[in-house]
């Protein structure tokens, strides 16, 4: 097919901001619920269609789709299609969390697609509720559209109407996801690898649920005895002294651990010597430190998660909470700023496993050999957090593409899990050879849960125009320049006029202005040594390159 865009390049072949060509195509069809309806496939159902003319003029349709067997089930789901400048694109929003509501915008990347051309598709997952509840999955149909059946029916129903709306044979189909979108990108890769052309796979989090066991896990730690709860400030103090102590094992002095793995610290030369301090640790937060890197150790001593990584600690505070226990799991907005996020996810699955009395911090004993077999189980009847396969031959044979990428500092869903997953699929296709035919995989240093942390800013943006080359012209990709700072970084879906970007849910990085080298696994990016003197060099792409790890 004819590449409808152009991607600019910089000499070393990294890609930078995405540029429509001048053949964009028009709407064809009137923007109205009988116009619209005419177009949809059988079994979808409009509910409004109305020209919008923010944020930039498009038709905006809302509709429906029941799904049976199990069943009925409504999948609500939006479609938004730009009046001009089309670019034969297509994009549907991965959901974090639970989802729970229809979007509008894309969360990672942030902002509307429109901005950039696209048409734009997403799905509530076949439920209403707040993003951290996963109440619903009692109910085996909203459970099914949840774990991958909306997804699809609203992906064949939107895709079959743009092509419509447009009279056009070509459409080139994109998605991106991370954490529960990622983990709805890895249901669509492997359960119906015929929807998308390119996907953006990120950090889904390891093969089973016991990401929500850990969460219980460390909120026990935080509530344990008084004074193990682990502050945003000494958790700040921590990640200033390991940083400082690990910062140039990669051989560059930038305040950025490229791999947590091999960073060594000795908390306990942190102990405090007589009571409490800043600059030190006491005796229970020494404990709760060691138990957060360690993860939950199942009956047989063996972890079933891999404990947080030692890089960015300050980030722990997302999953551990801002303000001290007692914490409610009332899976609220109101809620998230006087709670531990990750006890409110880990209380709501244990609710849904085990019954609504369960009391997660109570009741959830990581010792007992029955309880860890029922978590297990219980798992596998509802059907979500049984482990996913990592047979990838449908997306193989379908000619799809996948991009997996997670933050090196990610506390949730670990970038080792993500490489595990990456090599096991290297297996089931004949090799890393084959699997790289189609499949890449890249750690971003600095960042935290899909962002956030000091990492770049731009990541899912320079991958998802790494993607669309892939896909439209076959270059598969490679070294890739990301960014961090309002002035270097390039967000494909900010408004042209005010360089901002809508919904937003994650916020940006800290740390001044630079550039980062992200490179294909099993590659590692590496600082040029002789521009040492230049403090401000590590800080520019040019003095850095891909080389085997």
């Amino acid at each position: 097919m004819k590449p409808t865009s152009t991607l600019g390049l910089l000499a070393s072949g990294v890609f930078t901001t995405l540029a429509l060509s001048s053949t964009t195509a028009l709407a064809n069809a009137e923007c109205s619920v009988d116009s619209i309806q005419a177009l949809a496939p059988q079994g979808t159902v409009i509910d409004s269609a109305a020209p919008t003319p923010a944020p930039v003029p498009h038709c905006r349709i809302d509709g429906h789709i029941i799904t049976t067997d199990p069943g009925p089930n409504q999948v609500n789901f939006r479609l938004q299609l730009p009046d001009e400048n089309w670019n034969k694109r297509y994009y549907f929003i991965g959901m974090g969390g639970s989802a729970g509501y229809v979007p509008s915008d894309s969360q990672v990347p942030g902002g509307n697609p429109l901005h950039s051309g696209f048409a734009v598709a997403g799905t509530d997952t076949g439920r209403q509720g707040h993003m951290l509840d996963w109440g619903f999955l009692t109910d085996p149909a909203k459970a099914e559209d949840h774990i991958h059946r909306a997804m699809h029916v609203t992906a064949v129903a939107t895709q079959a109407m743009t092509k419509s709306y447009y009279e056009s044979d070509t459409l080139y189909r994109y998605m991106s996801g991370c954490s529960g979108g990622g983990r709805m990108a890895t249901e669509s890769i492997t359960r119906h690898p015929e929807d998308f052309d390119g996907v953006l796979l990120g950090a889904p989090g390891g093969r089973s649920n016991f990401t929500m066991a850990a969460f219980v896990y460390n909120a026990q730690q935080m509530n344990r005895e008084p004074g193990a709860w682990l502050s945003p400030a000494k958790l700040a103090m921590l990640d200033q002294k390991v940083t400082a102590a690990c910062d140039e094992i990669d051989g560059a002095k930038d305040d950025i651990i490229q791999d947590h793995l091999a960073c060594k610290f000795d908390f306990d030369s942190l102990k405090c010597a007589d009571g409490d301090g800043a600059e030190c640790l006491t005796e229970p937060e020494l404990k709760s430190v060691k138990a957060v890197l360690a993860g939950p150790i199942g009956p047989d001593g063996k972890p079933l998660k891999p404990g947080y990584p030692i890089s960015n600690i300050s980030v722990w505070s997302g999953f551990l909470g801002h303000v001290p226990p007692p914490w409610s799991d009332e899976a609220s907005m109101e809620n998230m700023a006087k709670s531990s996020a990750g006890y409110v996810i880990g209380s709501s699955m244990s609710k849904v496993l085990f019954g609504a009395d369960f009391n997660a911090l109570e009741d959830l004993d990581f010792s007992d050999p029955e309880m860890i077999k029922n978590w297990k189980r219980r798992s596998v009847e509802i059907g979500f957090g049984v482990p996913y396969t990592s047979d990838l031959t449908g997306l193989q044979k379908s000619g799809g593409k996948v991009l997996m990428w997670n933050g090196v500092s990610d506390p949730c869903c670990i970038d080792t899990e993500l490489e595990t997953y990456y090599n096991h699929a290297a297996k089931k296709v004949g090799g890393v050879d084959k699997l790289e035919e189609f499949a890449t995989f890249y750690r971003v240093p600095g960042m935290a849960h899909c962002g956030g942390g000091t990492g770049p800013q731009d990541a899912p943006d320079q991958f998802l125009n790494a993607m669309i080359d892939w896909v439209e012209n076959g270059n598969k990709p490679g070294t890739i320049v990301t960014h961090r700072g309002a002035d270097r970084a390039k967000l494909m879906f900010a408004d042209p006029a005010t360089g901002q970007v809508s919904g937003v849910m994650i916020p940006p990085p800290t740390g001044e202005s630079r550039d980062f080298v992200l490179c294909p696994h099993p590659q590692v990016a590496r600082f040029d040594n002789s521009k040492a003197d230049d403090p401000k060099a590590v800080y520019d792409a040019a003095n850095w390159e891909c080389t085997a790890s």
